[in-house]
């Protein structure tokens, strides 16, 4: 749901949901970010990371260069513009998140953050060691020969 709202509000601002995350965890690291370090941080791969950093760096958001530790590495970091951008749609996800969880009676919220807890505990207690699933069945509908 959250992911939804960010990506709503970054769209109204001609960003993809993964340029403004990644604008955000740039901005996050409190300096340049290797390319590789970024991708992973945002679970990405580096073929999606490169087409995202090329359209950041063409809208004047970031800048790259080599890491003078190690050329092989490209370090991203933010622009004066891309801090502009930031500055600007993050304070309307927050507006909008407000606005959508308003809308919950403190009866629901707490019934929500219950469900959310309950949900996370069963995710960290989820055993390692589950046997193989069975089998997809594709629905004939949607195979393809």
């Amino acid at each position: 749901m959250a992911q939804a709202l960010v990506a709503t509000v970054a769209r109204r601002h001609r960003l993809s949901h993964a340029a403004l995350n990644a604008l955000s965890v740039i901005e996050g690291n409190g300096g340049p970010v290797a390319a590789g370090e970024l991708s992973a941080r945002m679970h990405i791969t580096s073929g999606t990371m490169t087409g995202v950093l090329d359209t950041l760096e063409g809208n004047g958001y970031i800048r790259r260069h080599a890491d003078p530790a190690d050329r092989r590495r490209v370090l991203i970091d933010l622009t004066p513009a891309g801090q502009a951008v930031l500055d600007r749609v993050l304070p309307e996800v927050q507006q909008v998140v407000t606005a959508v969880m308003s809308a919950l009676d403190d009866q629901a919220l707490h019934a929500l953050l219950h469900h959310l807890a309950a949900v996370r505990d069963a995710v960290a207690a989820a055993p390692a060691d589950l046997p193989p699933p069975a089998p997809r069945r594709t629905p004939p509908h949607l195979r393809r020969s």
